[in-house]
C-alpha cells in the first residue's frame, strides 16, 4: 500500500515552525513591554517579579561574584576584630 504524501507537507511543517517561532518572539516582546510599563508604575507585583527574576536568572560571572562576597566578608570580620581591640 502506497501512502499518498502531500507534496507541500514539508513546507507546511516549516511554515508552522516559523510561525511558532515568530509568535513566541512577539509574545516575549509584548510581555517585556507590559513588564516595563508595570514597573514604571512602581507596582508591588512588578517589584516581586523583578526580584524573582534576579533570583532565578543565571549569573554569568558567578565565580567573580562569590569571590567578591567572600573578600567583603573577610574585610568586615577584620574590621570587627580591630574595633574590638
Amino acid at each position: 500500500m502506497v501512502k499518498c504524501r502531500h507534496k507541500f507537507q514539508d513546507m507546511d511543517n516549516n511554515l508552522l515552525t516559523t510561525l511558532i517561532i515568530i509568535l513566541s518572539f512577539v509574545f516575549l516582546i509584548t510581555t517585556m513591554v507590559f513588564m516595563v510599563l508595570w514597573a514604571r508604575r512602581r507596582s508591588i507585583g512588578a517589584i516581586t517579579m523583578g526580584a524573582l527574576f534576579a533570583v532565578f536568572a543565571p549569573d554569568p560571572v558567578m565565580e567573580q561574584t562569590i569571590k567578591l562576597v567572600e573578600e567583603a566578608k573577610e574585610v568586615q570580620t577584620e574590621e570587627d576584630e580591630e574595633g574590638e581591640l
